[in-house]
């Protein structure tokens, strides 16, 4: 008896055993058949295998994050996120899930597709379950920045920050916020320590550039920029501020190629490329060459139906080409520009005497001389500008400044285009006057009926 008993218990054992081996390689195979069908067929054969899987067993969790894999790298983000969460909601009824990863994946599907809300409550809840991890506070403070509200995204960067002082993806995030929000001076500390830290970081050159060219210092900004142009993502905007460098210092060949170049790169943002031809057009109007400019304006407002002041630029021209004297004192040579505005000065007042004449090499000519203005003897000192561009603050200012040197009486500012509101500003209750296109217009028509 006792002989088939143990008979008995070792056939039911091979039995169990026999069904415990089937099922393991049933499993094995199946598994297999999947990853073949992951590796040899598509997308959705993969998709539709996982999701039998799935439905027949919602606590396989390991085929679940397969099927995430491949919605995410399909950008199909909300099946991502539904998924995410399921796992979340079977997860938690199995001994020793963590959560965490979890969590980590479902807040950047949500960042993906831009639902700050439900990312800040996933961000919230780690930061809490994880105080001394940097994560959760690195995106809640580019959630804070998403939203509007760059004080807090600072607020949770410098937390994240001191959780990792080494972290430069940290330190690039912080540095962005503070150069956006014109807080120069820590946006330069930053981005200073991310150079310290990585030399040939190109955001840290890129970012350090912009601000040495609010500072102008041009020079230093400038070799920013050409460390800054060898990543591809910086490449056209380094090039568009090099170009603008190059401008300023009046070297327009260079900055002619260099704008050039820039504006026909790949990658430039639409931003970028309105500035890179509005810069372009700029270094053409310098040269004289008129039509180019004019070209480029117009292809500007092609894109964009109002661009700086692009539009009034074009009206201006329309005006000079209506207009010969007005034509002659916009392009023509710094001999004759100065020969016209010592005409434009007997035009404006009487008795003229010019004692002096100054050329400057930005286009504008000073004029000292004796003259009757309203009925009055006085020492009148002229400046004349040329451009398309309106004269703020400070070019009337320097012009002020100029004015109490040569210790004239009065002095006279004229422009072919206009002022900005600060200029006149700074006009008032000076011994200035600021004559604007109109008033250019009128003095070189009485030169012209004159002739």
């Amino acid at each position: 008896m006792t002989f088939i008993i143990i008979i008995l218990a070792i056939l039911f054992i091979l039995f169990f055993a026999s069904l415990y081996t089937i099922r393991v390689l049933g499993k094995a195979r199946m598994k297999a058949s999947l990853d073949k069908t992951i590796k040899e067929g598509t997308h959705q054969d993969a998709i539709d295998v996982l999701l039998k899987i799935t439905r027949k067993n919602p606590f396989d969790i390991h085929s679940r994050m397969e099927l995430i894999k491949i919605y995410t790298e399909e950008k199909n983000f909300p099946e991502a996120i539904t998924h995410l969460n399921l796992i979340l909601q079977f997860g938690q009824k199995q001994e020793g899930f963590d959560s965490r990863e979890i969590n980590e994946k479902l807040g950047e599907c949500y960042l993906a597709i831009k639902n700050f809300n439900e990312a800040f409550l996933v961000y919230k809840h780690l930061r809490k379950a994880y105080p001394e991890d940097p994560l959760p506070y690195t995106q809640l403070g580019k959630i804070e920045n998403a939203r509007g509200t760059p004080e807090r995204a600072i607020q949770y960067l410098n937390k994240a920050l001191s959780l990792n002082p080494d972290d430069i993806e940290i330190m690039e995030e912080l540095g962005s916020i503070f150069s956006a929000q014109k807080k120069y001076p820590e946006a330069s500390g930053v981005f200073q320590s991310i150079l310290q830290k990585d030399p040939d970081n190109p955001i840290g050159h890129y970012q350090m550039g912009l601000i040495k060219s609010v500072y102008k210092q041009h020079k230093e900004a400038f070799a920013h920029f050409l460390k800054a142009k060898n990543d591809s993502r910086y490449t056209a905007a380094s090039l568009l501020n090099i170009g603008k460098i190059l401008r300023q210092h009046n070297k327009t060949e260079e900055a002619k190629k260099v704008l050039s170049s820039a504006i026909n790169g790949q990658g430039i943002t639409k931003d970028d490329l309105l500035e890179g031809m509005y810069e372009l057009a700029e270094v053409y109007f310098s040269q004289q060459d008129i039509q180019r400019a004019i070209t480029l304006w117009e292809k500007i407002l092609t894109t964009v139906k109002e661009y700086r002041d692009v539009r009034a630029k074009l009206e201006r021209y329309e005006q000079t080409r209506a207009n010969t004297m007005l034509r002659t004192y916009m392009i023509s040579s710094r001999d004759e520009f100065a020969e016209l505005c010592k005409k434009i000065t007997h035009s404006f007042a009487k008795r003229v005497t010019i004692i002096r004449t100054a050329l400057g090499y930005d286009s504008t000519v000073e004029i000292l001389a004796q003259a009757v203005y309203k009925d009055v003897p006085t020492m009148i000192f002229f400046k004349f500008f040329r451009g398309t561009s309106n004269l703020g603050q400070l070019a009337i200012r320097e012009f002020y400044e100029k004015l109490k040197e040569t210790k004239a009486k009065q002095g006279v500012c004229i422009t072919s285009s206009d002022y900005t509101e600060d200029a006149i500003s700074f006009s008032e209750g000076r011994m200035l006057e600021l004559l604007p296109n109109k008033d250019l217009v009128k003095l070189l028509a009485r030169i012209d009926s004159k002739v």
